[in-house]
C-alpha cells in the first residue's frame, strides 16, 4: 500500500539571479492563467491548463511541478542539507537551490507532483512524497493488543484511552486540544471588535490584519495532539504489542435546521467549525505512514451509552455523565471513547470479521465490572511496558 504525505520546505539563501529566476517563472503564471501570452516553461504551462479551470482575480496560484521534473538531493554544505531543482523558462536544465524541510526527507520516498508557493516576500515548496507501507490488518484479539481509542468532539478535540487486556484494562487517558476553543474565540472576539468599531472595509483589514493566523494556530494544536498518540503506538510497536487506532466516523454531527425552530448564533458557530474532520485526516495519514491499522467505526449512541452496564437508561449533563442504573459517575467524552473500543473489541476482532464500519449499533458492548474512577484513570501510569 502506497501512502502519501506533504514535506513544507522553505527556499533559502537565493543568489539575486535565482530569486529573479524564480520570481519571472512565478508571475508569468499568473499572467499566463489571464490569458497573456508569456515566456512560461512548457510543463509547468501544461499543469496550469490541466489543474486551474477558474481563476479568480485577485488570487495567485502555485507553480505545479511534475514528479519527473523535480529533483531532491541531500548533501552536506553548510548552507543547507537538501537541495532542490526548480525547472524554469529562464535557465536551461532548472535551477538548483537549497530547501530546508520540516522533517527529513528519507531515500526511500518516492518523489511526486509539488508546489511551489511565494508568500510574505518568499519562497515555499510543498514537496509530496510517498513510500511503500505494510499496513498489518487487525488480527483477532491477544494479550498483546492494545486499542488506542480516540473520541473527537466539541469541548475536548481529542480524548484518547487505551485498552489492555481484551478491554479489562484503561490507561494513559488524555484529553488533548483544549486550546483551540480559547484560539477560536478570541479570534472570533477580534473579528467582532473590527465590526463594532465600523472600520471602513472590514474585510480586508482583517485579511491583511489576520490573514489565516487563527488556522495555523488551530493545526498546530491538532498536529501535535494527533502527533503524540501516532508516537504512542510506535512506542507500543517497538516493546512488540499489537497496536490499532480507532476513532468515530464523524457522519450526521452537524443537522440541517429545521423550518421555524430558534437558532443559537454561538452554538451554531461552534459546532459548524468544529475541527473533527481535519483530527481524521490527521490521524489516518500519520498512523498509515508509521504502519499502524486505523479504523473508523460508527459511533451512534457511544454518548448516550453505559460503558459498564450497557443501558441507555443514562443523563447527560454538559461534560458530565450518569447512568441511572448503574449509578456510574463518568466523563462523557471518556465514557463515549470506552464505548467505541468495546465496539471494536466486541463486533469485529473477536469475532474474527471483516475490519468494516458496523452500521447498526450496539445494544450491549461494555464489559461489566467496577466503576473506574475519573481521576485514578488519568492518573494510571504504563508501568507494565
Amino acid at each position: 500500500m502506497k501512502i502519501k504525505k506533504t514535506i513544507k520546505t522553505k527556499i533559502v539563501y537565493l543568489t539575486k539571479v535565482k530569486q529573479r529566476l524564480l520570481e519571472e517563472e512565478y508571475y508569468n503564471l499568473q499572467r499566463f492563467l489571464h490569458g497573456e501570452k508569456v515566456k512560461l516553461y512548457s510543463a509547468n504551462k501544461q499543469q496550469a491548463k490541466r489543474f486551474y479551470k477558474k481563476i479568480k482575480p485577485n488570487k495567485e496560484y502555485p507553480i505545479s511541478i511534475r514528479k519527473d521534473l523535480l529533483k531532491v538531493e541531500k548533501r552536506n554544505t553548510k548552507i543547507a542539507e537538501y537541495w532542490t531543482k526548480i525547472p524554469v523558462a529562464g535557465r536551461r536544465g532548472g535551477v538548483w537551490v537549497a530547501v530546508k524541510p520540516h522533517c527529513p526527507i528519507e531515500p526511500d520516498m518516492e518523489i511526486c507532483e509539488s508546489k511551489l508557493f511565494k508568500k510574505n516576500g518568499e519562497f515555499f515548496l510543498y514537496i509530496t512524497v510517498q513510500k511503500e507501507a505494510e499496513i498489518p490488518k487487525p488480527q483477532p484479539i491477544t494479550n498483546k493488543t492494545i486499542i488506542i481509542v480516540c473520541d473527537i468532539g466539541e469541548a475536548n478535540p481529542v480524548v484518547s484511552v487505551e485498552l489492555w487486556n481484551q478491554g479489562k484494562k484503561r490507561k494513559n487517558v488524555q484529553f488533548q486540544g483544549r486550546d483551540v476553543r480559547s484560539v477560536r474565540a478570541h479570534y472570533n472576539n477580534l473579528k467582532k471588535g473590527v465590526g463594532r468599531k465600523k472600520i471602513k472595509h472590514a474585510i480586508n483589514w482583517i485579511k491583511e490584519h489576520l490573514a489565516n493566523k487563527e488556522s495555523r494556530k488551530v493545526n498546530d494544536i491538532l498536529h501535535k495532539a494527533t502527533r503524540k498518540i501516532v508516537n504512542r503506538a510506535k512506542i507500543l510497536k517497538r516493546c512488540g504489542y499489537e497496536p490499532v487506532i480507532v476513532f468515530g466516523g464523524l457522519k450526521n454531527v452537524r443537522q440541517s435546521r429545521i423550518k421555524g425552530e430558534a437558532r443559537c448564533r454561538k452554538n451554531n458557530r461552534k459546532i459548524h467549525t468544529m475541527p473533527s474532520y481535519k483530527i481524521k485526516q490527521m490521524l489516518t495519514y500519520k498512523a498509515l505512514w508509521e504502519e499502524v491499522p486505523v479504523i473508523p467505526l460508527n459511533e451512534a449512541y457511544t454518548s448516550k451509552l453505559c460503558w459498564r452496564c450497557g443501558t441507555l437508561n443514562t443523563e447527560i449533563k454538559k461534560r458530565s455523565f450518569r447512568c441511572k442504573d448503574c449509578g456510574l459517575e463518568y466523563n462523557r467524552d471518556l465514557n463515549g471513547a470506552i464505548n467505541i473500543g468495546n465496539m471494536l473489541l466486541s463486533y469485529m476482532l473477536n469475532s474474527k470479521a471483516a475490519v468494516n464500519t458496523p452500521q447498526t449499533s450496539p445494544e450491549y458492548a461494555a464489559p461489566k465490572g467496577d466503576p473506574l474512577a475519573y481521576q485514578s484513570a488519568r492518573e494510571e501510569t504504563l508501568s507494565e511496558i
